[in-house]
């Protein structure tokens, strides 16, 4: 270090009191500075390099990095941080070199010379490196543990043996988060007392080293480190014996012990859903088959797909399907069922499958069928981006302007791209919809973020942006329109934009008020607007990939062609092509058994698509085969109705399969399907949740059941609170008409729906009859029932005393 000059900007009175090691170097020259922006300003003109003190003021030493940096760029800045401080090492943090307090003397002068030291420029091209047999390859880096050594685009790396050690534990778990004291105990070994900043300094040495690759390091705010593969050159080809590559799909080995036992029925505690994911999302897989699943793990694993049912020896397992699922996909489900044993294949809300009761033993090797069979299952469950739903009918309807499924698929992937360490930020799940149908536009009303297909006044497809929408029994919302239109191009940067704020906004330390819907209410959809429209900015000049060519885009409108025998409904619609039919194949409760997967597969040359009513569409039907087709799906239990609406039964899966879930929805579901009064009225929406949460949205149903503890008499029974009313497309929400006991919940329907025969006008609806004549009529007719257990109105009493099930805690609220 000799004839360099450093200046100290820190609040000790000596080098010594600040960095030790450094006091003890000889050939060196020092300045003291306050820690003011002042003096890095004024103090930076004639020294080598700059050592801020971040020990106990981290922000304003990073503050201090980026000033420095601003006056004099290329200017070497190196960081004393402190063994707890949590100093901002973000990828792009104008910071060189990283130094702990108790550092020695040779590593100080090591760390200030490599710092000092400018990074040699990329190499011109070479003969492509062949990995040597054993080693680890991500994209352009090459990692060989057994030798000791390194390569980057075919450049070999100057590293120290714990760097280099640091680097092989990273790329042999690509896109998995690790924490600092994971990465120390294996690198340092689980004996190690120093600080877990160690890791930090050196991988600011890695970054360094590996130049215009650094980035291939991630800092994981909160959490630690991922090594996470880019979009460049493919890995050269690896001689046999082949190159050990980990696979970045799921995780094989724990990344620390659980902080808590596992909550019985799978429940999660808000405390550790937010440990788990600041705890990178620790996972040991093999400790699913084992019954060794702490509150952390159990956690974790919801972002692959799996969630713990009440008996903590099943679970269920949620796979995403964009909305539509492959002739083979369907035979492969089916397989699965029949090897399994398992009932059925149950549609959700948002487009997903989930089979239900999979053994502890075989949720590994179900979760790899799955993927086998083209469906993807990370980041399924959990606060996590659930799903981007779109139209079952895009591309071929009379009522939408433009096919969506590109736009959907584009933004599918740019979202999921974001990996692993977006579901350690995000404060709750982010769901998105798009779609122009009156039903699309009515889904886009209870999302995160709703898109609805629009021309604008020059013919130009795009779309409306809406957000913060969400049901739930915490303050049910309808979004707000954000922006009347956004263009095709603009899509991607404009929902990364609303993202971007929930991240750095959301309520992350209390989940169970940290939807979206929460942050726009508190800042106001002004201030919302304006910082997206601020993040909109700063992420548009990024490479965005470019949409997809469109087909024809048009007005909405019935082309002529052959009608259907009983005209054209709900169940069966005009396709632009004239002579072909879009069909809606009623799925009673969304439970698909393998016959009828199987039978659905052969029914058509497209794929299943799946709606957000828990049925199955199938296109490209010819007009004259739509009766054939509803006497085939009738021999597995399925409906097409020809000459009037189906049926809407609509429910979750409800207790025993759900955790969450307080009643069973299964059997009610049926009994309301043969309900003479429903029988006879089938266009009434009735929609059953086992919970608050509204998996089956109950507050957008005519009429819908929300089950609970519910107070009667005094006491907490098992029961459903009751909604009425609910219709999206006029922008109503369900009332709550009262709280029923579970075991009477068709004698109170029966006579809801017999009230409504008397009080409606016309072919007034259900949502209608409500809006115009309130609730007092239903309560009327209610009341004159004699020994029915309900009650009229909403109930919050607390201290009630359990009528059944002592002792079971009330599970933690959930949002939808």
């Amino acid at each position: 270090m000799g004839g360099v000059h450093l200046l100290v900007l820190t609040g000790a009175a000596t080098v010594d009191e600040l960095l030790p090691g450094l006091a003890m170097l000889p050939d060196h020259r020092v300045t003291l500075g306050a820690l003011t922006a002042a003096d890095a300003v004024t103090s930076a003109v004639d020294v080598d390099l700059v050592v801020l003190d971040a020990r106990t003021r981290p922000f304003a030493a990073a503050g201090l990095a980026a000033t420095v940096d601003a006056v004099r760029p290329g200017l070497p800045v190196a960081v004393v941080v402190g063994p707890d401080a949590a100093f901002p090492v973000e990828d792009g943090a104008p910071v060189d070199a990283l130094l702990l307090p108790d550092a020695s003397p040779a590593e100080v002068a090591a760390r200030l010379r490599l710092a000092a030291r400018p990074v040699p420029p990329a190499p011109r091209a070479r003969r492509a490196l062949v990995p040597p047999p054993g080693a680890l390859v991500v994209d352009d880096l090459v990692v060989d543990p057994a030798a000791f050594q390194a390569w980057f685009a075919g450049r070999p790396l100057a590293l120290a043996r714990r760097e280099l050690q640091l680097l092989a534990a990273l790329a042999a778990r690509p896109g998995r988060p690790m924490t600092r004291t994971a990465l120390l105990h294996l690198v340092w070994g689980p004996q190690h007392t120093g600080s877990a900043r160690t890791v930090d300094v050196h991988v600011r040495a890695l970054r360094r080293a590996l130049g215009p690759g650094r980035d291939l390091i991630r800092t994981l705010h909160g959490t630690g480190y991922a090594l996470f593969p880019t979009t460049g050159p493919p890995a050269p080809a690896r001689p046999a014996p082949p190159a050990r590559t980990a696979a970045p799909l799921r995780p094989e080995e724990a990344l620390g012990s659980p902080s808590a036992p596992g909550r019985p029925g799978g429940r999660d505690a808000p405390g550790d859903v937010v440990a788990s994911k600041r705890a990178g999302l620790p996972l040991d897989l093999h400790a699913v088959t084992a019954g060794r699943l702490g509150a952390l793990e159990r956690y974790s694993l919801k972002t692959l797909g799996a969630c713990s049912e009440r008996d903590d020896g099943r679970f269920l397992l949620r796979a995403r399907t964009r909305g539509r699922v492959p002739g083979d996909a369907a035979r492969a489900l089916a397989a699965l069922l029949r090897e399994r044993d398992l009932e059925a294949v149950h549609l959700t809300t948002r487009q997903q499958l989930e089979l239900h009761a999979v053994p502890a033993a075989r949720v590994v090797d179900t979760l790899d069928a799955l993927h086998a069979a083209g469906l993807d299952t990370a980041a399924t469950c959990g606060h996590t981006v659930r799903g981007v739903t779109s139209c079952p009918d895009a591309g071929v309807s009379a009522e939408e302007p433009f096919d969506c499924t590109p736009d959907a698929e584009r933004l599918t992937d740019s979202l999921l791209r974001l990996g692993p360490e977006l579901n350690t930020r995000l404060p709750q799940r982010f769901t998105v919809s798009l779609g122009g149908c009156p039903g699309c536009r009515a889904q886009a009303k209870v999302s995160d973020v709703g898109l609805v297909s629009v021309l604008d006044d020059a013919g130009r497809p795009g779309y409306e942006l809406w957000v913060g929408g969400g049901l739930g029994r915490s303050r049910p919302t309808l979004a707000t329109r954000l922006t009347g239109f956004v263009a095709r191009t603009d899509l991607l940067p404009a929902v990364h934009a609303v993202l971007a704020v929930f991240l750095a906004h959301g309520a992350f330390e209390s989940p169970n008020r940290a939807r979206l819907k929460f942050l726009v209410a508190r800042l106001g959809t002004d201030r919302f607007r304006a910082l997206v429209a601020e993040a909109e900015a700063d992420l548009r000049d990024r490479p965005w990939p470019l949409p997809a060519p469109l087909g024809e885009v048009r007005a909405p409108g019935v082309p002529d062609g052959p009608a259907p025998r009983h005209g054209w409904g709900d169940d069966v619609r005009p396709q632009r092509t004239p002579g072909l039919a879009t069909v809606t194949v009623t799925v009673p409760f969304g439970t698909l058994t393998a016959d009828a997967l199987e039978l659905l597969a052969s029914c058509t040359s497209d794929a299943l698509q799946l709606t957000k009513e828990q049925n199955v569409v199938l296109r490209d039907v010819p007009v004259a085969e739509v009766g054939a087709l509803a006497a085939r799906v009738a021999a597995v239990g399925l409906a097409v109705h020809t000459d009037r609406p189906a049926r809407d039964v609509r429910a979750c899966v409800g207790a025993p399969s759900c955790a969450l879930g307080i009643t069973p929805t299964r059997d009610l579901a049926r009994a309301l399907w043969h309900l003479p009064a429903l029988r006879r009225n089938s266009g009434v929406a009735v929609s059953v949740s086992g919970c608050p949460a509204s998996c089956a949205r109950h507050q957008a149903a005519d009429l819908g059941l929300a089950g609970n503890l519910v107070a009667l008499r005094g006491r907490r029974v098992p029961g459903y609170r009751v909604h009425l009313g609910g219709d999206l497309g006029r922008d109503r929400l369900g009332t709550v008409l009262g709280r029923v006991a579970a075991g009477q919940v068709t004698v109170l329907v029966d006579q809801v729906v017999r009230t409504w025969e008397e009080l409606r006008v016309g072919h007034e609806s259900l949502a209608d009859s409500v809006t115009r004549a309130g609730l007092e009529p239903f309560v009327s007719g209610l009341r004159g029932l004699p020994g029915l257990a309900w009650e009229p109105g909403d109930d919050e009493a607390p201290g009630l005393p359990l009528l059944a099930s002592p002792g079971r805690p009330r599970p933690a609220s959930s949002e939808v």
